[in-house]
């Protein structure tokens, strides 16, 4: 798969994701829509009722208030007549310009106390009629009947005077006059300024979301898991063809390496079947050398392979016994030291650890040393200088390697111990291998319970550390 094909496949993925989240989004923003107005439809139905109540419950006063005026009244005009009846016999017995004036001011304090009584062009007055109890009772029972459960502030606005003549609540003054419901009270009553009922819900948006809260929290569950399968599809496309490219250098490699020695022995064996080689007894042994020599790279490179594909069965296990870890790194030096010395290199042992001796597998030891010690000549062009530390610890042993070769970047660090892979040196293949070594190393001091770590800077050289423990097993063992 080639890298245009995967920035295609990631541009028309990310594409559908975004759509999908916009489309989520929209219905959500929907929801929350419709949801808001139920809500305000909700206390429009409330509060009407409330205004119905109080308005029905002013006729009530006024019709109880009228009938009780009326009773006076009635009372209060017989007793009339009998004034009036004493007025005119007065008038009747009037002598004097006195007589005149008293009658006169009889009939004003009776018109007085007429007037007094029958109040029903006196101007409305919202004061008056209001109970602020009652319209608190009544907004109380009527938002909990249409199953509002917000905390709610509300005051009743006279525009004749031009303020707030009741508030209950005083924390969100300026948005009860800005953002609150607004609803006529007494809307029958011919009123050249009407009041105004006011309410305001400072929570409403936090209500609403928490009425939402099962919508909003599956759809967030659905976006991320869709992100993150997004991101988990694109990993593997990109781990797929990472994998493609190290098999292809792998299999690369792998011919190149296995051709090399398979076309020399060709040629010497060619050569061996020459007569005249055949006379030469030192040509005809220098001859049977290369091919001893080149059949044995090819049973190298053969056990680099299988002792990858080893690791990899389910059955693998070690054949533990008690090694001493020096005597490995000796025998290592041995073989290898004779390919450091052509270098013009050298290799040099510090022998700190007292106790050399743990439990474990010596054939698997062995390899990863000589991985290792192989790893700090390969990478060190001129005039390897190797260094082999030993120390102990109270439950395991360190060993350390250390050489001044081109060195890891922080980048690569993280990655080579991935089978198959291989530190980048651009056009330049003149380190031969298959990116097996140091997976294979990891594997084996997983195996052993142990740890590697790796020190690096670029053109400073590296130092790997393995920690073995004396036990030589995991601790799920």
């Amino acid at each position: 798969m080639n890298k245009s094909l995967i920035t295609i496949i990631i541009i028309v993925v990310s594409f559908v994701l975004l759509s999908l989240t916009a489309v989520q989004l929209y219905w959500v923003r929907n929801a929350i829509t419709i949801e808001k107005a139920n809500f305000e439809n909700q206390v429009n139905t409330a509060v009407k009722v409330v205004i119905y109540k109080l308005e029905k419950l002013k006729t009530f006063n006024t019709i109880n208030r009228n009938y009780n005026s009326h009773n006076r009244i009635n009372s209060f005009l017989i007793s009339m007549d009998s004034i009036n009846n004493e007025l005119y016999n007065d008038m009747l017995t009037m002598q004097g310009p006195e007589d005149f004036e008293r009658i006169i001011q009889k009939s004003n304090l009776a018109q007085e106390v007429i007037n007094e009584m029958i109040d029903g062009n006196q101007p409305f007055d919202i004061e008056k009629y209001l109970d602020v109890d009652i319209l608190d009772s009544l907004l109380h029972q009527e938002i909990s009947n249409q199953d509002i459960k917000t905390k709610f502030e509300y005051g009743v606005y006279s525009t004749s005077k031009g303020k707030m003549i009741f508030e209950k609540g005083e924390k969100h003054k300026s948005e009860l006059m800005k953002e609150g419901f607004v609803f006529a009270l007494y809307p029958y009553e011919f009123l050249e300024h009407p009041d105004y009922l006011m309410i305001y819900f400072p929570y409403e948006i936090r209500y609403l979301l928490k009425q939402m809260a099962v919508i909003i929290f599956i759809s967030l569950i659905l976006i991320v898991i869709i992100l993150m399968l997004f991101i988990y599809v694109i990993k593997v496309i990109v781990w797929q063809k990472r994998l493609s490219e190290m098999k292809n250098d792998f299999i690369n490699n792998m011919t190149h390496e296995i051709k090399t020695p398979i076309s020399t022995i060709s040629l010497a064996c060619e050569a061996l079947s020459d007569r005249e080689i055949k006379k030469n007894q030192m040509l005809s042994d220098n001859y049977l050398k290369v091919i001893n020599d080149e059949n044995t790279r090819l049973g190298g490179i053969a056990d680099k392979i299988l002792q990858a594909a080893t690791i990899e069965k389910d059955d693998f296990k070690l054949k533990r016994e008690k090694v001493n870890i020096h005597e490995i790194i000796d025998s290592v030096i041995n073989n290898i030291g004779i390919q450091v010395e052509v270098n013009d290199g050298k290799i040099s042992c510090k022998y700190n650890a007292a106790k050399p001796v743990l439990n474990g597998d010596k054939m698997h030891l062995i390899s990863v040393i000589s991985n290792l010690l192989d790893n700090a000549n390969k990478y060190t062009p001129k005039r390897p200088l190797i260094k082999v530390v030993t120390d102990n610890y109270s439950d395991g042993l360190k060993i350390c390697i250390i050489d001044n070769g081109v060195g890891i970047s922080k980048e690569n660090q993280k990655k080579i111990f991935d089978k198959l892979y291989r530190v980048p040196t651009g056009n330049v293949h003149d380190v031969k291998g298959f990116g097996l070594g140091l997976s294979y190393v990891k594997a084996i001091i997983d195996q052993h319970g142990g740890k590697i770590t790796i020190d690096s800077e670029l053109k400073k050289g590296s130092k790997f550390c393995v920690f073995l423990p004396f036990s030589g097993k995991k601790v799920e063992e």
